[in-house]
Formats: C-alpha cells, structure tokens, sequence
C-alpha cells in the first residue's frame, strides 16, 4: 500500500466519520422530539384521567330512584302524603312535606 492510497483511505474515512456526526446530531435532534412528545402527553393523560375521575365523582351523586321510590313519588306528585305520619291522606293545597320528601329523595 503506498503514500497516495493510504491518504485516499483516510479521505474516504473522514468523510464517512462527517456523514456519521451528521447522522448522530439528527437522530439526537428526533429523539429529543419525541421525549418531548412523550411528556407532553404524558401531561394531558394525567389531565384526562383526573377530569374522568371527577365526573365520575358528579355522576355518582346521581342515582335512580328505585321502583318503589318511583311509586312513593308518583303517589306524591298526585297529592298524597307517602310519609309515616301522614300515609294516604291529601296534601291540602299540594303543600310540600318534608317527612315525604326525606322518605322518596332521602339517603338510601
């Protein structure tokens, strides 16, 4: 191997080492991207999954009366006391009574 071919090979692998910087730097520059990425959405999941367990919390304060809840109401929506004290008689004027209303919406 001679002076001239030595040079050339060392040329050639200057060269290459440039092209292999080059090609480091953008692959550093795309993972850096997509780190960025990565934490951002990691964020909005956090954002995500509170907002679902908060209205998940409002949706629990909702509950369907049950069938014989829907009858007591029905009952007291026609006029009729469905409490202990006052069981079938008329709400004279359709006041409300807080006794039927605690029995119907009351804690379950």
């Amino acid at each position: 191997m001679d002076i001239n071919e030595m040079n050339d090979g060392m040329d050639k692998l200057s060269v290459q080492f440039k092209q292999m910087v080059t090609k480091i730097g953008e692959l550093r520059e795309q993972i850096n991207a997509v780190l960025e990425e990565n934490s951002e959405l990691k964020i909005e999941n956090e954002h995500l999954r509170e907002l679902l367990e908060n209205s998940g919390k409002k949706n629990e304060g909702v509950q369907e009366l049950s069938k014989s809840k829907k009858l007591l109401e029905k009952l007291y929506n026609q006029g009729f006391h469905v409490c202990n004290e006052s069981y079938g008689k008329r709400r004279l004027q359709d006041e409300s009574c807080i006794f039927c209303t605690q029995i119907i919406y009351g804690e379950r």
